[in-house]
């Protein structure tokens, strides 16, 4: 039973240790993550492209809206980031951003993970139904939404007018 205690303990010093060496980070990173490059290398996608967060009960979900023209651009950007991931999974060091390495470790902690193709671009799912996971996910969600408002308050965006 003791065994099982420090166990948990040391999983949730782990669990908070890696937020907390992600939040030391950029959450977007656009310009030196090895993930997010892949995107940036794709000249006019960003601002052609949306990228929306919602809390789901389970999750979060995210929609990704691609203009006409660039959507060969996108699923480029897609597979770059793609082959990234293979490399990290084989123990390639890499810099990531906070979103990304966080992103990364939800991964890893086993969160269900839909991808949906609509006309428009894409939906994905990051759900679970291990409540603790939902609050993990709730958080990431939650702080992603807050960062891209903050981008878009910087840059003069806005999503009305």
């Amino acid at each position: 039973m003791k065994a099982l205690r420090i166990g948990l303990l040391l999983a949730m010093v782990i669990a908070v240790a890696a937020f907390v060496v992600a939040d030391d980070k950029p959450w977007f990173d656009l310009e030196k993550c090895e993930m997010c490059t892949g995107m940036m290398a794709q000249e006019g996608l960003m601002e052609n492209m949306t990228w929306d967060h919602y809390l789901t009960k389970n999750g979060m979900m995210t929609v990704t809206t691609i203009a006409d023209g660039y959507k060969e651009k996108y699923e480029a950007s897609h597979k770059t980031m793609m082959e990234t991931v293979e490399k990290l999974k084989a123990g390639e060091e890499m810099y990531l951003c906070g979103f990304c390495t966080r992103h990364g470790e939800l991964a890893k902690a086993g969160v269900n993970k839909e991808h949906f193709s609509t006309k428009a671009g894409k939906v994905s799912l990051m759900t679970s139904t291990d409540k603790k996971i939902v609050e993990e996910i709730h958080v990431f969600a939650q702080k992603t939404i807050d960062e891209l408002a903050k981008m878009e308050a910087a840059n003069g965006d806005s999503e009305e007018g």
